[in-house]
């Protein structure tokens, strides 16, 4: 993806470089163009060696073409040519400053002019960063309403400002979000286009012993993540349900308006959840590693008088085989298999007990018992795959293993 990065002045903008590395190590080309006030707080420079392609200040438009690394963009007006050269826009941070005079549409400095001549199918994200009380302020209120006001003629996209200590020394709301949150909503951000909803399951449920003890599992939910923006960056909206204590990497999304997140702790949870957002869904991905014994919960915590060598336990809602039941012709369902033992029989005999349009098994470990750790938590795992009746095994981080997925679901 070709990402100009935008900078305003802000104590915050040295998040940018951070950002930009980001960016960059992510396999995106990078240009960065630096408002006045942006210059003052970081050194250009520094982008450079950080793998940015190219680095423009506030004045360039009447110093280009400068260098030879500017050939791609010969023959035309800097800022015109930037439009044209990028996929998206993202300023960050962006000052209470800049956002007054764009929202009036004025064209003062290369990244005023380069929004202004940006096709209107482009995405623009914006990540204020100010004191409180300029964020709380009717004139900056205002300018962000009129800001957000034109989304419904661009694919545009403002990010809520977080909240804490202020370089300023107060506390409160204006802080830029966390380096991670601008990176995955720059990359995952995209105007609905599809109709398509895709409900994902992920992380581990709990099975409550007693009021103080549950058994779970070591899923981390970074699977759902990966698939969750996979399917946004396609376009899909997209509804997470995910076991309490999976990874905080799902909360980066959370601001994205086609993006939800609904946290449940137990199996009984997890199948309301799921039950109630499959109805209208074209996709479900169960990739919650969902337990499946249950005890009877007690109140209060259990003695250890009380204790005997075996525990009563029954078995959970399946909760796939349930939407299964459920689901119509033109509704598409993937399911997991997480298994020590992987093998082509195990896969044969889940898939015709359960068929699915795609069965994904997964080899995995805990590694408390003497065993590598496999699977859980991992970027990557060795996946078997069962389609139409068809194997195929691969080694895949979980990135790839959630492109594959989509692919093979809508092809």
């Amino acid at each position: 993806m070709r990402i100009i990065l935008g900078v305003c002045g802000s104590i915050s903008a040295y998040k940018s470089l951070d950002i930009a590395r980001g960016l960059v190590k992510n396999g995106h080309e990078v240009r960065v163009i630096l408002t006045s006030g942006g210059e003052k707080f970081v050194r250009p420079e520094v982008f450079n060696y950080l793998g940015c392609q190219e680095v423009y200040l506030a004045g360039d438009d009447f110093k280009y073409p400068a260098k030879k690394t500017d050939e791609d963009l010969l023959g035309s007006v800097l800022h015109v040519a930037l439009a044209k050269w990028c996929d998206r826009v993202s300023i960050a941070p962006l000052s209470a400053n800049f956002l007054a005079k764009i929202v009036r549409g004025e064209a003062f400095d290369l990244l005023s002019s380069t929004l202004l001549a940006l096709p209107k199918d482009k995405a623009q994200l914006y990540y204020p960063a100010m004191n409180t009380e300029m964020l709380s302020h009717p004139f900056t209120i205002e300018n962000l309403e009129n800001l957000k006001k034109i989304a419904n003629k661009f694919p545009l996209f403002v990010h809520p400002t977080a909240s804490g200590l202020l370089a300023c020394g107060d506390e409160g709301e204006g802080k830029l979000p966390s380096v991670e949150t601008i990176i995955d909503t720059t990359e995952a951000f995209n105007k609905l286009s599809t109709t398509k909803k895709i409900l994902i399951s992920t992380g581990a449920t709990k099975a409550p012993l007693d009021s103080v003890r549950f058994l779970t599992n070591s899923s981390s939910g970074l699977t759902g993540y990966y698939l969750a923006k996979s399917a946004l960056i396609a376009g899909h909206q997209v509804v997470v349900i995910a076991g309490e204590g999976s990874t905080e990497k799902l909360e980066l999304l959370k601001a994205l308006p086609s993006y939800e997140l609904i946290s449940v702790k137990t199996n009984d949870e997890m199948k309301s959840a799921v039950e109630s957002h499959f109805k209208d869904s074209d996709c479900y991905i169960s990739s919650a590693a969902i337990g499946d014994i249950e005890f009877s919960a007690e109140d209060q915590k259990l003695k250890k008088e009380k204790l005997t060598d075996s525990l009563p336990i029954k078995k959970a809602n399946d909760i796939l085989k349930g939407i299964l039941s459920l689901k119509k012709p033109h509704q598409k369902i993937v399911g997991f298999a997480a298994e020590t033992d992987l093998s082509e029989a195990m896969m044969l005999e889940k898939y015709n007990r359960k068929p699915v349009d795609l069965l994904v098994g997964t080899k995995v470990n805990n590694g408390l018992t003497g065993s590598i750790k496999e699977g859980f938590a991992n970027d990557g795992a060795s996946y078997l795959l069962l389609k139409d009746n068809k194997f195929s095994k691969k080694n895949l981080s979980k990135a790839e293993l959630a492109d594959l997925i989509l692919g093979k679901v809508f092809s």
